[in-house]
């Protein structure tokens, strides 16, 4: 990883964006993983069976994955999703009992999770003083502060949050934050905008102008990787 000064016109160093969900199944590839916060709501109605809910594509890649997630649309008894795959009800704030349940692990998955957490230091400095999770890698992903979609929205007077959004991180406030959990970040990787939600939901003329839309962000990101949609990083737990 880059050193860091913090000055304010300090030049950082980014590959070029990538897809999201390919990118994180792509490094579970042959791992025993837990998929924190898996389920992943709108997966149950707009995203399964078109490649875009990253439980599925870890299932399609990983040797085997592990849902956690406390969404009341979960069954009590939990969810089979594949030969290699399932989703039980758990705390990500208590893995404990999982742990022990699952045994030896290669990595743990946060898609789009550390946004909603009230207290994400916290969280990685938990996962830092669990000796079962020792050697273990963490892999997310997470929108950015400084996205072009953002800016252009933020134009039209209007802001693209989630309810259970308690914050956006930048690649600066990212590097903070894993720096003051411990945890050795190995790398930080900016995604591709995607609007497949907005998408969906629009009629036949509105779908056209999502996807023009998007494709204009997208070939803006990759002029300006610092403004893409969100960071893909990866975290070794000490």
């Amino acid at each position: 990883m880059q050193a860091l000064q913090y000055r304010a016109l300090e030049r950082i160093r980014t590959p070029r964006p990538v897809d999201r969900v390919k990118t994180l199944s792509g490094w579970a590839l042959g791992k025993r993983i837990l998929d924190l916060g898996a389920l992943d709501e709108t997966a149950l109605e707009q995203k399964q069976g078109n490649g875009r809910w990253l439980h599925a594509e870890l299932c399609g890649s990983a040797r085997e994955v592990l849902g956690i997630d406390n969404s009341e649309k979960l069954p009590v008894e939990g969810l089979v999703t594949a030969p290699n795959g399932r989703i039980i009800k758990g705390d990500i704030f208590d893995l404990g009992g999982v742990l022990e349940e699952f045994g030896t692990l290669d990595a743990l998955v946060a898609g789009e999770l550390i946004e909603h957490l009230p207290d994400t230091l916290g969280w990685l400095l938990s996962l830092r003083g669990n000796r079962r999770l020792s050697g273990v890698e963490l892999m997310f992903s997470t929108p950015n502060a400084c996205s072009w979609y953002n800016a252009i929205v933020g134009v039209a007077g209007c802001e693209s949050t989630h309810l259970d959004h308690l914050q956006v991180y930048s690649y600066k406030t990212l590097r903070t934050l894993f720096d003051r959990s411990g945890l050795d970040l190995l790398e930080l990787t900016p995604y591709h905008a995607r609007f497949d939600e907005m998408r969906e939901s629009s009629g036949a003329v509105g779908r056209v102008a999502v996807t023009l839309f998007q494709g204009g962000v997208n070939v803006l990101e990759s002029v300006f990787p610092m403004l893409s949609g969100g960071w893909l990083g990866r975290a070794r737990i000490p």
